[in-house]
């Protein structure tokens, strides 16, 4: 069975990655604290920006491909007695009657879109800004560290719900296509035996340093600005953040 962010996966993931904190939510927070902006989070999966932005009274709408992980935004949400206006969606067939002043996708999530989607995803979300409204786009750059792991490695292991959750994964990158392809192997262990199995695709597209400025600007977006934000989902680690304008 193939799924994306499906069950086990979602489950892994809200254990490890449940509420964004530290130096990420505050670089986020620095946009919109203080101001009465319209904030829209494509991919927001289980609401780990979505819920803390909402939290400290930003008004915030999200949409994902996954429905187990706007279920579990859902459930967060309810228990804080917070109602995010989310919904399920592909990025790349988004189409908004609604404005925002601020469009964001923290962490890595927009390299998860192939070539042949990212231009088409970019005017969706161009046209869903109000002009002179801001972007803040993650996006995941290659670096000379990539390691290939052919066969089947354990990379996590969680106690969650009453049974073992064992994720596995392959990696390999094609140099043509830029795609690091992750292959993602999820086991639910109970007594001993594998009672369910997940697996999932998981291609993420590497680009140079600069390569995606281009992008940007192929696209009409302007005052174009990378920061390089520490410590999104874990100590040490770095990534850069576009800033750019309708």
């Amino acid at each position: 069975m193939t799924a994306y962010y499906g069950e086990l996966c979602t489950k892994m993931y809200e254990s490890d990655k449940s509420m964004a904190e530290g130096p990420e939510l505050s670089f986020y927070l620095s946009y919109v604290k203080g101001r009465k902006v319209k904030v829209l989070e494509p991919m927001c999966g289980n609401g780990r920006m979505l819920i803390p932005l909402m939290q400290h009274g930003v008004d915030t709408d999200g949409f994902d491909i996954s429905e187990d992980m706007l279920k579990v935004c859902k459930e967060k949400a309810v228990k804080l007695n917070l109602k995010p206006d989310i919904f399920q969606a592909k990025i790349e067939e988004f189409n908004s009657s609604k404005k925002y002043d601020l469009i964001m996708i923290p962490y890595g999530s927009f390299s998860l879109l192939p070539d042949s989607l990212v231009n088409k995803s970019l005017q969706n979300l161009k046209n869903a800004l109000n002009e002179g409204g801001k972007m803040l786009l993650t996006i995941v750059e290659k670096d000379n560290k990539i390691e290939e792991v052919s066969e089947w490695t354990e990379t996590n292991r969680k106690e969650l719900d009453g049974q073992t959750i064992i994720e596995y994964r392959k990696i390999a990158y094609d140099d043509e296509t830029k795609i690091l392809h992750i292959q993602l192997k999820y086991d639910a262990v109970g007594e001993g035996i594998v009672e369910r199995t997940e697996l999932m695709d998981f291609p993420i597209r590497l680009y140079n340093p600069g390569e995606f400025n281009r992008v940007l600007k192929d696209s009409g977006f302007r005052q174009i600005t990378v920061h390089e934000v520490r410590d999104g989902y874990g100590d040490g680690q770095s990534f850069p953040v576009y800033e750019c304008m309708k």
